[in-house]
């Protein structure tokens, strides 16, 4: 009996040992839920805190994962990166403050103040925080930042009728609404929810594109183009047009000059290092092609026929004419390893060369021509 008496003892220390030791290791279990996950989810300052570290260090990644959003075509981390590209800080913050929480139903907005660099001016960045139906453990918050300042609402897009649409590489063929009653000239599409920001509109009507960039905001959610856009004043396109014609000219008349040189064809550019560079390109495929390596030669040459026409604009500053040209020529062979005759020979074709301008300075300047120097041989 005493025996049975100590072994129950015996069994009710052991046990009550372990209910201590299962009562510290929840105990320790909840300070670490509440440490790891509670506090970081209930509090809403450590969560603006957070997205604020990761706005001024340019981290969209994270960002991203903590914003309020459904996600969609336009609605994704690669727009809202985008749209944080166009806003992001240049320069070091040295130092911010937060204000003190104001309270809004299910909203807690806070406002940071900071300054970057040498400047004292204060700059202000808006944080506001949703708070999510779902809970962690059950009681904890959860809370998500607000994006609907950033976010337009049917973005309307109105365009030629009958045109190819794109919005941001896009092609919004499905976003379709209606085409305007009162002349039947424009198409119109609308975007439900699109990042503020810049967004390009591309056009295509089959012979010509035209591309409009515009800084989209709630307030100014249209984006139109119309068959205004895809022309140009006829005099600018006139002297853009003869301009594109003398460069094509020039190339294949520079070329065949031995007392010309790639200096005499650069000065037909804009200044600028990358268009020089592509008139330097440009120059020696064209003059490799009008005299070759084996000694082939063009000795006559006469562009007629010339038909320039614009094949794209990028609205209001980036035009390319193609300068499309019947040609006649006369050329000599080159020489071989078999026979060192030399014969003269003739023929005809067509061919096309691309004239790329950019508006610079009130003044469209050449930046880029596409072209070589087409094929010739005897018959």
């Amino acid at each position: 009996m005493n025996n049975s008496k100590k072994k129950g003892k015996k069994a009710k220390r052991v046990l009550g040992e372990i209910l201590k030791i299962l009562g510290m290791l929840l105990c320790c279990a909840l300070l670490g839920i509440y440490l790891a996950i509670g506090a970081r989810a209930s509090s809403p300052k450590r969560f603006a805190k957070e997205f604020f570290s990761y706005y001024v260090t340019n981290n969209y990644e994270e960002m991203y994962k903590m914003i309020d959003c459904e996600e969609s075509q336009f609605v994704n981390f690669d727009t809202y990166k985008t749209k944080c590209e166009g806003e992001k800080i240049y320069g070091s913050i040295t130092g911010y403050t937060l204000s003190s929480p104001v309270e809004n139903g299910n909203t807690v907005t806070f406002v940071a103040s900071y300054t970057v660099g040498d400047d004292d001016t204060e700059r202000t960045y808006t944080i506001t925080l949703n708070k999510q139906k779902k809970k962690v453990y059950l009681f904890f918050n959860t809370w998500k930042v607000s994006v609907s300042r950033s976010m337009i609402e049917n973005l309307n897009i109105d365009v030629p009728t009958g045109a190819q649409v794109s919005l941001d590489g896009i092609n919004i063929d499905s976003f379709k609404k209606s085409t305007s009653s009162e002349d039947g000239g424009q198409d119109q599409y609308q975007i439900d929810h699109i990042f503020t920001g810049d967004h390009t509109v591309t056009v295509n009507m089959g012979d010509s594109t035209i591309s409009k960039t515009q800084y989209i905001t709630p307030d100014m959610a249209t984006i139109s183009v119309t068959s205004e856009d895809f022309a140009l004043k006829p005099d600018v396109q006139r002297k853009i047009y003869d301009y594109s014609v003398y460069v094509v000219n020039s190339m294949f008349e520079y070329s065949m000059d031995e007392t010309k040189n790639f200096e005499n064809i650069s000065v037909l550019y804009s200044g600028t290092e990358e268009a020089q560079q592509s008139a330097k390109e440009t120059f020696e495929t064209v003059s490799s092609g009008v005299v070759r390596e084996n000694g082939a030669a063009l000795k006559q040459l006469e562009i007629k026929a010339v038909e320039p026409q614009i094949v794209d604009f990028v609205y209001p500053d980036q035009v390319t004419v193609r300068v499309n040209y019947d040609y006649s020529y006369t050329a000599v062979t080159g020489t071989s390893a078999l026979s060192g005759i030399v014969s003269e020979f003739s023929g005809e074709g067509s061919d096309y060369a691309d004239v790329y301008f950019n508006l610079m300075d009130d003044d469209w300047k050449i930046v880029k021509v596409d072209m070589k120097c087409f094929e010739y041989k005897p018959q």
